[in-house]
């Protein structure tokens, strides 16, 4: 019950995706917003909606060791199931770390091919077979293209579905799709298929779908993202 309840509250379910592209198998997802905004405490929101769905998930950190992305998940989880059965919320998270998987690298030895050699050891060593990957703390300020494509063409062989958290700049918040394009070797943008940006308000942080063709709050957000708490929100307009 308690696990139904919470997939119900899958924070890209209420942006509008759906499962066919949220689980679509080579798909690539970026979070973007400047620094401090909330971009880790969004992506592991999104985790544990994978998780719930009996997903496994492998969290890769390019900036925080394993206890404080642990410590990310367990307070998120307990936000989100503070209403709940504290056996029952006890015993759904002890079930969730069975099918998740933490990573870290230092921020100056990471680079796309160690990753996908780490990947292939869990892999052939029986250790852990992923199907969502989190990428956080990621700088890309340089045109990464190549890294990328090759990222994308190993994620369709091995049928994972990847998330990225992209720092952003005060004047490049304008359009976030037209960043990530510019970060392409080649300028082509065919590999993020879904882009949400995280913006700072009066009201809380909007959580804004982005296309390319729409400039960043064009619309109404569908959510908010509470800086208190670090949860989404559904926007009701009040």
């Amino acid at each position: 019950m308690l696990k139904n309840q919470l997939i119900l509250r899958d924070p890209l379910g209420f942006l509008g995706y759906n499962s066919e592209e949220t689980e679509k198998k080579g798909s690539f997802g970026a979070v973007t917003s400047r620094a401090g905004v909330g971009k880790t405490a969004f992506l592991v929101q999104i985790a544990l909606s994978s998780l719930l769905k009996d997903k496994n998930v492998l969290h890769v950190s390019v900036q925080d060791p394993v206890d404080k992305v642990n410590l990310w998940y367990s307070e998120l989880f307990l936000n989100l199931t503070a209403a709940s059965d504290k056996k029952a919320s006890g015993q759904l998270w002890d079930s969730l770390l069975t099918r998740r998987f933490i990573m870290t690298f230092e921020t100056e030895s990471f680079d796309f091919d160690r990753l996908i050699s780490r990947i292939r050891e869990l892999k052939e060593q029986n250790i852990f077979m992923p199907q969502m990957i989190i990428l956080d703390g990621l700088d890309i300020d340089a045109p990464v293209g190549t890294g990328l494509h090759a990222l994308k063409t190993f994620a369709v062989e091995n049928q994972l579905t990847l998330w990225f958290s992209i720092r952003t700049h005060r004047h490049q918040t304008e359009n976030p799709a037209r960043l990530l394009r510019e970060l392409y070797a080649d300028g082509e943008n065919d590999l993020f298929d879904m882009v949400i940006q995280l913006m700072p308000a009066k009201d809380g942080i909007h959580v804004n779908r982005i296309s390319e063709d729409q400039p960043a709050g064009a619309s109404q957000p569908p959510l908010l993202f509470d800086p208190a708490t670090m949860m989404i929100k559904e926007n009701t307009g009040n």
